[in-house]
């Protein structure tokens, strides 16, 4: 096949929503999905591919269709479609836009192309010996498309998903291709275990983002080979996108997660502390550990068992040895506040004689992939020869949704699953080190009306295996949410699962790549993030584990975790000294849940993310564009974590505005560059002016009731605050059994005004003291409550704030307080 394009426009038509082109070859459809999002689709055939049962996208019109107006000259045809302007060349289609101020973005360089998939410069993973051009099955999986854009100026370019390196990726190839990467995670690490084929561009006054609706190997050249071109590559015989009109960043996220799924609301817990190893190895230990943290008063939510409580790996099993009687052990977690999440992987047990239901059953209603040749597909993982499930059909998700039953009700609470890229070893594991051997991509997959190869849905394998989970545990616990972590994924997993970065290292640089690895990760529209605290491989000093168990305080999924052979990574491993930091540290992070469970609504809500980066809230200011190594947690928190050894100083940018630093209440004016002391125990933490924060007292558990609630508050002119609370556990909180106060605040020469909101909904919170902490630089002259002057309010000076309290009665109430400077 030679390089091909679509070559003059024959004829177009418009029906309502979407204008159609017909080429010499190929055609050209340009769909409106309301005011701000348009789908782009080319295919050089003469139909589109059929939408897929398993598509991460909602249809086209689940989304209004705007009013067009189209017009035409000898060379363009032009769409007006309110905010957004198209003009199309008639010569081979290329796309100019532009918004109605006539500020350009995503336009085409050129006019699209395709040729015949390039697999050896591709660099996709295949099997030894398969890396020919018989390797790519017959069909679309063939056939390569590639459109160039203009990249504007100075745009930045955010999102990709997982990667390595910093924030903006331009002047990046970057490849969409799941797999189990090699170890290190470093940065010429191209691929990684997701898939987000997703990108923000910013420059000041406009955000754009566009999602490439391709599940094939694809790829993205962020102006790596030329300054000032964006290529996007992909196989699968079809050009298949979404472009996002913002304008800021916020309604870009806002946009890509009404498409692809806003995220799930997690329980409570969830938003708690994890503690993992691979692995604690029987009831006992898992008991111990529990003993541990209580004794010690380090608040934990999560125990996780890592595969070694199986019998053989055999999923949906417990040691009969080690883990005698796990509803017993799970029981006893359960009373003292812990909750258990057990992982579960893709590869089932090739063991037709011990027994085991799942394989057999399996086999017996071809619930897994075959070969070509209809036998099944065998490949080697944990429990050496193992079957994997076909969840590109919906009658296996829901067959392995099933399985979970037993799990649940032995008591566990929640599902890891991982090595779902699928991964796939090239001998036993039994017989020690191996290496990668996937799936070869002519493994037929899906059902016999949409039968595909493993080609078109090696990158959703993790991603529909989540589904099956969250969908099987609901379905198992209907009142329940669910909750599950993968390590695999594709874009619109925020519906079914949080999701962790891999087998990171106790490297001080992996440290410092969490913040725009997790922060990309937001942007590409999933919210509940973390990275291994202390790393996966290796060991880490004491200093590096205290540095990062203060900064995973504000992950939105906190979980320590470590390998096989590494040296113990308990809070209280590391001595005294680090035990107390860490021990405060996760004291803090139950203290901050309020204001991370509200936000877990606003995000279930909305889309937005909880962990993002400083440009999110500030899109107009140039400096935070590269500012990899300072993040928001919600639109109220700054965090500036120390990531290297030795330091306990390091400059904090703080943008336009009013801002507090949390820890000594003292009050600063942005733009502003600090130096920041920052020793052990003390991570430069910032409030922003305005805020509303919300902390609860210290619990060892979110079982415990949260019996005081501190309202911090931080005037500048004019802001308001909603803090959601509900049962943390239920799907009532969707019937309006939930507690919803509102905070607003002012800030007007010589008064600080606050008007609490009386308290919308059913939900009844446990009796509980509220105290309001009101920072200001000057001592308050008078406060008072409804009317009332108050006496017995209380200065704190280390903190610069005034606290009062009473009884919390969901009442509305007024608070003024009189300040002379």
């Amino acid at each position: 096949m030679a390089e091909a394009n679509p070559g003059i426009l024959q004829r177009w038509e418009h029906d309502g929503r979407a204008v159609e082109l017909f080429f010499e070859q190929g055609r050209l459809r340009l769909s409106f999905l309301g005011e701000h999002i348009v789908r782009v689709r080319f295919t050089p055939e003469e139909a589109f591919s059929p939408r897929r049962s398993w598509d991460v996208a909602v249809p086209d019109d689940a989304f209004p269709a705007p009013s067009l107006e189209v017009s035409e000259t000898n060379d363009t045809l032009t769409i007006d479609a309110g905010l957004l302007h198209l003009v199309l060349s008639k010569d081979g289609g290329a796309l100019s836009c532009s918004d109605k101020e006539g500020q350009p973005f995503a336009s085409d360089e050129s006019a699209v192309s395709w040729d015949a998939a390039d697999l050896i410069g591709s660099g996709l993973q295949t099997r030894e010996g398969d890396r020919t051009p018989y390797a790519l099955p017959e069909g679309p999986a063939q056939t390569e498309v590639r459109l160039k854009k203009q990249i504007v100026g100075q745009e930045a370019y955010y999102g990709f998903g997982q990667r390595t390196g910093l924030l903006d990726r331009r002047g990046r190839k970057i490849t969409n291709w799941t797999m189990d990467p090699a170890w290190g995670h470093a940065r010429h690490l191209d691929n990684m275990y997701q898939a987000h084929p997703f990108f923000m561009a910013l420059r000041p006054g406009l955000a754009w983002g566009c999602f490439l609706h391709s599940s094939w190997y694809s790829q993205f050249d962020v102006g790596a080979t030329t300054w000032e071109t964006l290529e996007i590559i992909t196989h699968g015989g079809e050009l298949d996108y979404y472009l996002f009109y913002g304008p800021t960043p916020a309604e870009v996220v806002d946009q890509l997660t009404q498409l692809t799924g806003r995220p799930f609301m997690p329980p409570l817990w969830a938003l708690g502390y994890h503690q993992s190893r691979w692995s604690y190895m029987d009831a006992p230990e898992m008991r111990e550990l529990a003993r541990e943290f209580r004794e010690r008063e380090i608040p934990i939510d999560v125990l996780h068992f890592d595969i070694d409580y199986m019998h053989g790996y055999r999923d949906f099993t417990w040691h009969p040895e080690r883990f005698p009687d796990p509803a017993g052990l799970l029981a006893d977690l359960r009373e003292q506040g812990i909750r258990a999440v057990t992982i579960i992987d893709p590869g089932v047990k090739y063991d037709l004689h011990s027994g085991y239901p799942v394989a057999r059953e399996g086999l017996n209603q071809r619930m897994f992939i075959e070969t070509p040749e209809e036998i099944p597909f065998v490949g080697y993982c944990w429990p050496d020869a193992a079957l994997f499930p076909d969840f590109a059909q919906e009658k296996v998700r829901a067959w392995w949704g099933e399985q979970h039953k037993g799990h649940l009700e032995a008591g566990v609470a929640g599902i890891w699953n991982d090595m779902n890229e699928p991964a796939i070893f090239d001998r036993p594991f039994s017989e020690g080190f191996s290496k990668q051997k996937p799936m070869p991509l002519k493994t037929p997959q899906g059902n016999e009306e949409e039968r595909t190869t493993h080609a078109e849905t090696h990158n959703l394998y993790g991603y529909l295996m989540s589904r099956a989970t969250h969908e099987g545990l609901r379905h198992l616990r209907p009142e329940e949410r669910p909750w599950v972590l993968t390590r695999s994924a594709f874009t619109g997993i925020q519906q079914w699962a949080a999701g962790w970065m891999g087998d990171n290292s106790s490297w001080w640089e992996h440290l410092e790549m969490s913040l725009p690895q997790l922060a990309s990760m937001g942007v590409s529209g999933l919210p509940y993030v973390g990275v291994d605290i202390g790393g996966f491989f290796d060991n880490p000093s004491s200093e590096l584990f205290a540095r990062w168990v203060e900064l995973g305080t504000f992950y939105p999924f906190m979980r320590t975790h470590t390998g096989a052979g590494t040296t113990r990574q308990e809070p209280w491993s590391f001595g005294p000294e680090v035990e107390e930091i860490a021990r405060a540290a996760i004291q803090f992070r139950y203290r901050l849940l309020p204001y991370l469970y509200t936000l877990a609504h606003e995000t279930h809500l909305t889309g937005l993310p909880i962990f993002r980066p400083l440009f999110f809230d500030f899109p107009n200011d140039p400096t935070t564009y590269h500012r990899h190594d300072q993040i928001m947690v919600g639109p109220h928190l700054l965090v500036a974590p120390i990531y290297h050894p030795g330091n306990e100083y390091r400059m904090v940018y703080l943008p336009e505005g009013s801002w507090y630093d949390f820890w000594s209440g003292k009050g600063f004016t942005g733009p502003a560059q600090l130096t920041v002391h920052a020793p052990l125990g003390r991570i430069p933490l910032f409030v922003r002016g305005g805020a509303v924060l919300p902390l609860g007292n210290v619990r060892q558990s979110t079982m415990e009731p949260l019996t005081e609630l501190a309202l911090h508050l931080y005037p500048a002119g004019d802001s308001a605050w909603r803090w959601v609370e509900d049962d943390g556990l239920s799907f009532a909180f969707k019937r309006g059994e939930l507690a919803a106060t509102t905070v607003r605040l002012s800030e007007q020469p010589g008064e600080i005004s606050v008007c609490l909101e009386a308290r919308q909904g059913s939900f009844q919170l446990h009796p509980r003291t509220l105290a309001l902490h009101i920072h200001s630089a000057p001592r308050p002259t008078s406060i008072t409550l409804d009317g009332t002057a108050l006496d017995s309010w209380q200065w704190d000076e280390t903190r610069r704030a005034a606290i009062l309290s009473w009884q919390d009665d969901g009442a509305t109430h007024d608070v003024r307080v009189g300040i002379e400077f």
